[in-house]
């Protein structure tokens, strides 16, 4: 009877602990699919047009497949009316091909893919396709024509008291669009072609898949501040 006793109690042992360890495997489960059910889930729809600009330059003389390419969303991903993506995250990518100009090769290509948003809760895998680059955006002064005397001599009494109907008091400031990018980028976008940059073209690449820029004069070249348009393509 003492020698069962003996037996028995260490199986029990045995039993006690693996439900204490299965105990805490459940429990530790449960609190990693809450805490990832707790984040906001990032779905960017197919089709959507993601407005972005370069933030380091790229250049096909000294770029080779897989270097990283950066840039910057320039306005919010929305997605049934709610804000996926706030602008000013960061998108990654990297170059698929480059091919400096030469007298031998005249053609001269760069491609680059975006497939990686990040966001306050990491990165965030999606498929993109390149539909459209544009110049760096350049602040512009407004300038006022200079008044003539006559004008002046009308307008004297009027200084200091109200604007006169019609007019406005309020001074000329440069550039005004630049306090709403977002704003003035997407008409500027929606208003021209593929590309408005001279030597450079967009062109399929031989898959049909990912866009390339191309040129036959010199040897493409992104510069930091360029702006790209990209489409959605899956997630």
């Amino acid at each position: 009877m003492p020698t069962t006793r003996f037996l028995v109690l260490p199986a029990l042992g045995m039993l006690v602990a693996l439900g204490i360890g299965q105990s805490r495997s459940t429990n530790l489960q449960s609190a990693a699919a809450a805490i990832q059910a707790a984040q906001p889930t990032v779905h960017l729809e197919n089709g959507s047009i993601l407005y972005a600009e370069l933030t380091k330059t790229v250049d096909a003389k000294k770029a080779k497949a897989g270097d990283p390419v950066n840039a910057v969303l320039l306005a919010d991903i929305l997605s049934h009316g709610k804000i996926m993506v706030r602008r000013d995250a960061k998108l990654l990518g990297h170059v698929t091909e480059a091919q400096v100009h030469s007298k031998e090769v005249p053609e001269s290509r760069l491609g680059i893919v975006f497939d990686k948003i990040v966001t306050k809760n990491g990165e965030v895998p999606f498929q993109s396709l390149l539909l459209a680059i544009r110049p760096a955006e350049r602040p512009v002064v407004e300038i006022p024509n200079a008044p003539s005397p006559m004008s002046n001599s009308a307008q004297a009494p009027m200084q200091g008291g109200p604007a006169p109907q019609g007019g406005s008091n309020v001074p000329h400031r440069a550039n005004p669009s630049l306090g709403d990018p977002m704003r003035s980028g997407s008409r500027e976008i929606a208003q021209t072609g593929p590309t408005d940059i001279e030597g450079l073209s967009l062109s399929s690449s031989g898959n049909g898949g990912a866009q390339m820029i191309v040129s036959t004069q010199r040897t493409v070249k992104l510069e930091s501040g360029m702006r790209i348009e990209l489409r959605v393509t899956g997630q």
